[in-house]
């Protein structure tokens, strides 16, 4: 039978108030009970528990989809009845990283750009600049050795075109092209990033109010929009109680910070949902997006939404459909969840693998434009609804005339019920999670919990043993003996504990730096064995005017070539990293502390038989030494967990790599292996320091001074026999009743 949170914490602290209250008849033995690994006292407990009731309140969904996807009609949908709540971007670069969750007032907290974000976009738009100038004038060279080599007239360059051409070449929606697309609005604003500080906390009277407000940071024409890195609002709506909505910017961020602050917020989403334009359902950029994505750090549920859905009802699905409108929408999720299974295949992402196993439940097909239509009663002054509306009647009119009909199948297109019931489906396994995490925490607590309380009577019983047959002229003898031995005693316990400390100090460095390169070697060979080569044939143009000429003609001047590249699997890569940083987070401290803990087991050992041998057994009771000894050499073990870099978001990568983008991620990993094995090392060096602060103590005087003032009290408590055993009379039975 589980037990109630509450009610073991109540017993705990019980528990901890009676040790405490009866400090003066325990030794060390019975103190080193409740100093098991793992144990918690009822502070602890209580704030573990209470950080998972926490995380439990909040259900974390993030959303992800590519440009006009339709990712701010599904937020829509999922939290405001499809009403437009959130000022659109001016371009999907300009787009800021957004949180949305519950408020008691409409709030919101704007983080700009760093004076380093702003150089670094800079230095990227000149990159541009240069890239644009670069094409421009290879296009002139080509053409100029076009005119020298061609016998014939060549027609003239089209000057007008060539940036345009370039600009094309380059990508336009690339990270370069974004880049200078910022600056150049960040000039235009006339703002100076320096006068912004960090962030500004906005506060408005009503919904309306504050997003008037944003739209100044970001809205399409808003003066502070290129400069806005990522925002929090909160809004006081019931359907925000308990969720928080991490609405993304898309693929190829400019902004190193913000795509990094993307991953990690993404990272801690229990649930995504990606957005995916029914007519290109399921892009390359779709994948990219979804890297960002990873069940190892939290994200437990992923569905796809099939956005736009009302374009793909025309056409042949409506004659395969013979206009039965429900039939065609079956048809089309038919259609597209066969998509999904052929696009997720070989896919080495485990959250979108999940998916490929029950496509047709992870499936959700919407137009956000139907709800939009939903929630103005069927009709709209929109031009784009209206239009569709138009074209639903007239695929589908025994479906769509009848106002009842109408909004009904509505309804059916803006699919609101299934996406509701896939976040509550998350809500509920989310709880679930949770509540199972908060059993197992107190069942492993309750357990040990009992153990100390067996152990503590078994030790309380041997105190009231030594007690009521203790005779105080023999202790005193006994005390005596132990204080004239006690200087032998410091000198052999402080040179035993540093003949053992300086064996430490050698050969426990050299252990942590193995452990490291062995991580090294890893990364290394995971990424030669990720590494490869394909060849591909590619049609080029011939040089010379009749090649020219046959291609302007049509009859050819084209020739077949072949041409290597370089390829990679990343996510091998990714996962050797991802070890590596969980090896230097907590593997070096537990490598550490377990090497510590074989020491302290070594030192009890050791120094109890110096002990007995340089003060001789009539003044030492061995097991009393090893006790004390056991209290003292505990505290000496505590060490703290490596602080190590998140994972970079240009690591977070599945989908095969080719090209430059292969020599880009290898730099990127090399660079983000050294980080760690750097703190790796600084880390060492903290244990040396460690080590080194340990052997400045007098561990022998500590020991000594313990074992002399539990022999007092021992002396103490049989001076006063009658009392003590009385006192431990009642603790017994205190215990015994709470078990």
């Amino acid at each position: 039978m589980s037990t109630n949170p509450k009610d073991y914490l109540t017993s705990l602290n019980d528990f901890e108030k009676l040790i405490a209250k009866n400090d003066d008849i325990l030794d060390a033995s019975i103190r080193n009970q409740t100093r098991i690994e793992g144990f918690c006292s009822a502070k602890e407990a209580h704030t573990h528990l209470s950080a998972l009731q926490e995380e439990g309140r909040t259900l974390k969904i993030g959303v992800i989809g590519r440009v006009k996807a339709g990712k701010s009609s599904l937020i829509n949908a999922l939290l405001f009845d499809g009403k437009e709540v959130l000022p659109k971007a001016a371009t999907p670069m300009t787009a800021a990283l957004t949180s949305i969750g519950y408020s008691e007032k409409f709030c919101a907290e704007v983080h700009f750009f760093s004076q380093e974000d702003v150089e670094l976009l800079k230095h990227k738009a000149r990159e541009f600049d240069q890239e644009v100038s670069r094409l421009i004038q290879k296009y002139r060279d080509d053409h100029k050795a076009r005119v020298e080599q061609s016998k014939r007239p060549i027609p003239p360059l089209d000057e007008a075109s060539l940036e345009k051409k370039a600009i094309r070449e380059i990508g336009e929606d690339g990270v370069l092209a974004s880049a200078a697309d910022l600056i150049k609005r960040m000039q235009r604003s006339g703002v100076n990033v320096a006068d912004l500080g960090v962030s500004r906390v906005l506060e408005a009277e009503s919904h309306e109010e504050l997003i008037r407000e944003l739209n100044e940071y970001v809205g399409a024409s808003g003066r502070l929009m290129p400069f806005t890195r990522e925002m929090t609002i909160g809004i006081k709506n019931d359907a925000l109680k308990g969720i928080e909505v991490v609405d993304t910017p898309g693929v190829n961020d400019p902004v190193k910070s913000r795509e990094q602050r993307t991953y990690e917020r993404l990272k801690d989403c229990n649930a995504a949902f990606m957005v995916s334009p029914a007519g290109q359902f399921l892009s390359q950029q779709d994948f990219e997006l979804a890297d960002r994505l990873s069940s190892r750090e939290g994200t437990q549920e992923i569905y796809i939404v099939a956005s736009q859905a009302d374009t793909q009802l025309h056409g042949s699905i409506r004659k395969d459909a013979k206009g039965d409108f429900h039939q065609a929408l079956s048809k089309l999720h038919q259609t597209l969840v066969g998509q999904a299974y052929s696009a997720l295949s070989g896919l080495e992402n485990e959250v979108l693998t999940r998916i490929r196993s029950e496509p047709s439940e992870r499936l959700i097909v919407t137009s956000g434009i139907c709800e939009t239509l939903l929630n103005d009663g069927g009709q709209s002054e929109d031009i784009t609804a209206a239009h569709t509306l138009k074209l639903l009647k007239s695929s589908y009119g025994d479906y769509f005339t009848h106002h009842d009909d109408l909004m009904t199948n509505l309804r059916v297109l803006s699919a609101r019920e299934k996406l509701q019931a896939a976040v509550d489906t998350v809500k509920s396994k989310k709880s679930e999670i949770i509540n199972q995490q908060a059993r197992h925490f107190i069942e492993a607590q309750v357990s040990t919990l009992h153990k100390i309380k067996d152990q503590t009577l078994t030790a309380l019983a041997a105190r009231h043993k030594e007690v009521s047959t203790g005779d105080v002229a023999e202790l005193e003898k006994d005390l005596e003996r132990l204080k004239s031995a006690s200087a032998n005693g410091i000198v052999a316990a402080n040179n035993e504990f540093m003949d053992q400390a300086d064996e430490v100090k050698l050969k426990l460095p050299v252990e942590l730096e193995r452990v490291i390169q062995r991580a090294i070697d890893t990364v290394d060979e995971k990424s030669e064995t990720a590494s490869g080569q394909e060849s591909e044939t590619y049609q080029a143009e011939k040089s010379g005017g009749f090649s020219w000429l046959a291609r302007k003609t049509g009859l050819g001047g084209y020739e077949q070539r072949t041409r290597t590249y370089d390829t990679l699997r990343p996510l091998t890569v990714r996962r050797a990293l991802e070890g590596f940083a969980r090896l230097m987070h907590a593997g070096m401290k537990d490598c550490a502390t377990q090497s510590l803990l074989r020491w302290r087991s070594s030192l009890i050992s050791g120094i109890s038989r110096q002990l007995r041998e340089s003060m001789g057994d009539d003044c030492v009771d061995i097991n009393r030494l090893q006790a004390v000894c056991r209290a003292v050499v505990t505290k000496l073990v505590d060490l703290p967990l490596v602080d190590v870099p998140e994972l970079p978001a240009e690591l977070a990568k599945t989908r095969k790599l080719t090209g430059s983008a292969v020599d880009d991620y290898l730099e990127a990993a090399q660079a983000y292996a050294s980080s760690l094995e750097k703190r790796g090392f600084e880390f060492i060096s903290t244990v040396k320091e460690t080590v080194d602060a340990i052997t400045k103590r007098n561990i022998g005087e500590e020991l000594l001074a313990d074992l002399i003032k539990e022999a007092e009290s021992l002396q103490h408590m049989v001076e006063n026999k009658t009392l003590t055993l009385e006192k431990i009379s009642r603790l017994e039975a205190a215990i015994r009743k709470s078990l």
